[in-house]
């Protein structure tokens, strides 16, 4: 299983849309990816967040778990652009992406 990080920074980010990515993104992501996606977890970061006394990192962390990389590769190949025009429409920064293989899960 491999497990990709979508990590959106928190400064010159205020206005990022927590409701429009729950309810429209990441079920867009849901329905591009199908069978492909184990499951989307969507978290907000919180003051505190980076340490006591600070604010989070990132405002917004989403993992996304793929269970079979073929067919996501297959589902992004025609699809990765339905994902892209939407990010402006919730987020001023573009995210840091990092894929990683899942070595071991509890």
């Amino acid at each position: 299983m491999r497990c990709i990080t979508v990590l959106y920074p928190a400064k010159d980010n205020e206005g990022f849309d927590h409701e429009f990515y729950k309810t429209r993104h990441a079920p867009l992501i849901k329905d591009i990816l199908g069978p492909a996606l184990h499951k989307i977890e969507v978290r907000k970061g919180w003051t505190g967040g980076g340490g006591p006394g600070t604010d989070a990192t990132y405002i917004a962390v989403i993992s996304i778990w793929i269970a079979d990389w073929a067919a996501y590769e297959k589902a992004m190949a025609t699809r990765t652009q339905e994902l892209l025009d939407e990010v402006p429409l919730f987020t001023k920064q573009m995210p840091v992406i990092q894929i990683d293989e899942v070595q071991f899960e509890l």
